[in-house]
């Protein structure tokens, strides 16, 4: 079975922050970071130890500060991430990650072919399948694997069968 779509940096960028946002290593970053903002709460009680009085002002200004950092923080720190990745993916000659695509599902494995070439996978090196809104990520290592756009179907029917027979072929059932 073939299945032909075009791939934009903005599908590399989609399969780069479905990472981010679903790496644990990622998370315990962000978890750390956002809760540093409980030093906005010691500022004023250290200065208000140093001073000898307790200074409600800047007590309610840094609570709130903390607050605001807690809530929106996150926002930040993806959309820090995204900018990185865009940086990276515009730097260079990337011409090989966009444009059309074929990919073929075999009984030994996906084929991938482009302009660039050939790229033949082994079931045995797939290690997760995920799926959004907008993609089919095929994973061969934690950040690395196949990004396939959902218009790539012509159908949700189409779709399912592709999600059935990669499944069932990782499985080993059938090819």
């Amino acid at each position: 079975m073939e299945y032909h779509y075009t791939l934009t940096k903005d599908d590399y960028v989609a399969f780069n922050m479905h990472h981010a946002q679903h790496s644990e290593r990622v998370q315990k970053v962000l978890r750390v970071q956002r809760w540093m903002s409980l030093i906005f709460l010691l500022i004023p009680l250290l200065v208000s130890w140093v001073e000898g009085e307790f200074l409600l002002g800047m007590f309610v200004a840094f609570a709130l500060l903390a607050v605001l950092w807690f809530l929106f923080y996150p926002k930040y720190f993806y959309g820090s991430i995204k900018k990185n990745i865009v940086k990276v993916i515009n730097e260079g000659d990337n011409s090989s990650l966009t444009g059309e695509y074929t990919m073929m599902v075999t009984e030994d494995g996906l084929v991938e072919k482009s302009s660039k070439g050939e790229v033949k996978t082994p079931w045995s090196s797939i290690t997760q399948i995920k799926e959004t809104d907008e993609h089919i990520f095929i994973l061969v290592s934690a950040m690395s694997g196949y990004v396939i756009p959902i218009s790539a179907f012509a159908d949700v029917k189409a779709l399912q069968q592709f999600k059935e027979k990669l499944n069932a072929a990782r499985a080993g059932k059938t090819g």
